[in-house]
């Protein structure tokens, strides 16, 4: 298995300050945000998921459609959680109703976690098991870190 290096500092303070720009122009308030703007985002997600896993290129040619298709179908499920959260607001529904909705969104996050399972298995065939929990890792800083760029903005 092959040893993964360790990222030098000035790297990762290049991703970040790379990060830091393409996030600055993010309109945190705005509803819907445009191809450029999701673009920039997506750019920064590879930049620090490329970095993160230290791909070969034999390694990124195999993970990265791969990824592209977990990462869309997962979104998918997502949006639709947050439609049954958003759209159907508890007020003026009865309790059997509400409950149909959190069935719904149960249903939606076993639907999630089912994909991440089947994924896992596909990643594995591409990269190693200590690389998809750096994918894992490289994911949630990721997303840790936009978020906190997005509460800075507000």
């Amino acid at each position: 298995m092959k040893k993964m290096k360790l990222i030098p500092r000035k790297y990762l303070n290049i991703l970040a300050g790379l990060f830091i720009v393409l996030t600055a122009s993010f309109n945190a308030s705005a509803q819907q945000r445009t191809e450029e703007e999701i673009k920039r985002i997506q750019d920064a997600k590879v930049a620090i998921i490329t970095n993160r896993l230290n791909l070969t290129p034999e390694q990124s040619a195999g993970f990265w459609p791969v990824y592209n298709e977990y990462a869309q179908r997962r979104r998918e499920i997502q949006r639709s959680q947050r439609k049954i959260i958003n759209d159907k607001k508890a007020l003026g529904q009865t309790d059997d109703q509400v409950l149909n909705n959190l069935k719904e969104v149960q249903d939606l996050r076993q639907k999630e976690l089912d994909l991440e399972k089947e994924y896992q298995n596909k990643f594995l065939k591409t990269i190693t098991a200590a690389q998809v929990i750096e994918l894992y890792k490289a994911e949630r800083t990721f997303n840790d870190m936009l978020i906190q760029r997005l509460k800075q903005r507000n």
